[in-house]
C-alpha cells in the first residue's frame, strides 16, 4: 500500500509526535516542540490528501482548509510566550479552521437534506448553545482588555462547529457521524482548558490535556471525515451520477 496512504504508518508517526509535543510541553523544551507540533497537522493533512483526492468534493477542501489553518494556529501559539501577538494569530488561524469544519459539515447536512434524526440533533445543539453560554459568561470577566471580541467569536465558532456535527445525525454513516461528533466534543474540551488555564486559573496537567484532546480530536475528525466520502457504497453512486 502507498505509504502515503497507510494508516498505521501514518498514525504511528502521527502518535509519537503528539507524544513528542506532550512531553516538550512538560518539560518546556521548545526545540522539541518546534519539530513535533507542526509535524501533527502536516502529517494529518498529508495523509488525509492523499487519501481524498480522488473524491475532490466540496466537504473534503473544506476539511483540508481547516487542517491547514490548525498547522497554522499551532505555528502561531508556539511562540505565544514570546509575544502575546502570536496569540491572537493563533486564535484568529484556529477561529478560520472552526469555520472550514462547520462549513463541511453544513455541506454534508446540506447535500443529505430531510429531517430524519433532526430531534436528537436539536437536544445536541441545545446543550452545546447553552455550555458555549454559560461557559462564555464565566470567562469574560477574566479576558484581558482587547481580546473580549476575538474569545467570543470564537466561543461562536467553535460553538458551531460542534452544533453542525452533531445536526450529521441520520445524515451520514454512524462511524463517521460519531468519530466527527466526538472529535468536535474534543476539541471545545480542548479549548475550554486552555481558555481557563490563560484566563482564569492554572489548570494541573494543563499542557498534557490540552494536547491530548486536541490531538485526538483532529484524528477523529479527519478520520471521520474520510469515513463520510470513502464509503464503497457512496463511491459507486458517485461513478453512477458522473457517468
Amino acid at each position: 500500500m502507498d505509504p502515503k496512504k497507510n494508516l498505521a504508518l501514518n498514525g504511528t508517526i502521527y502518535l509519537l509526535a503528539l507524544i513528542g509535543t506532550c512531553v516538550a510541553g512538560l518539560k518546556h523544551w521548545h526545540t522539541l516542540e518546534f519539530i513535533c507540533k507542526p509535524l501533527l497537522m502536516i502529517v494529518l493533512s498529508s495523509w488525509f490528501f492523499f487519501n481524498s483526492r480522488r473524491v475532490g468534493d466540496r466537504f473534503t477542501l473544506l476539511i483540508q482548509a481547516g487542517l491547514f489553518f490548525s498547522l497554522i494556529g499551532d505555528v502561531a501559539l508556539m511562540f505565544s510566550y514570546v509575544d502575546d501577538f502570536n496569540f491572537l494569530v493563533g486564535l484568529g488561524a484556529f477561529f478560520l479552521a472552526q469555520l472550514c469544519y462547520a462549513f463541511a459539515f453544513a455541506q454534508n447536512i446540506a447535500d443529505v437534506g430531510g429531517a430524519d434524526g433532526v430531534l436528537v440533533s436539536i437536544l445536541i445543539a441545545v446543550a452545546i448553545g447553552t455550555y458555549a453560554f454559560f461557559f462564555a459568561w464565566d470567562l469574560m470577566p477574566s479576558v484581558e482588555d482587547g481580546l473580549e471580541l476575538p474569545v467570543i467569536a470564537y466561543v461562536v465558532a467553535l460553538s458551531l462547529m460542534g452544533i453542525l456535527a452533531g445536526f450529521r445525525f441520520r445524515r451520514t454513516y454512524p462511524r463517521s457521524f460519531w468519530l466527527i461528533f466526538l472529535g468536535a466534543l474534543l476539541f471545545i474540551c480542548s479549548d475550554s482548558i486552555l481558555a481557563y488555564n490563560r484566563f482564569r486559573f492554572p489548570v494541573p496537567w494543563a499542557d498534557l490535556w490540552i494536547m491530548i484532546t486536541y490531538g485526538a480530536a483532529q484524528f477523529m475528525i479527519a478520520a471521520g471525515a474520510l469515513a463520510h466520502v470513502l464509503d464503497p457504497d457512496q463511491l459507486r453512486r458517485k461513478e453512477v451520477l458522473t457517468t
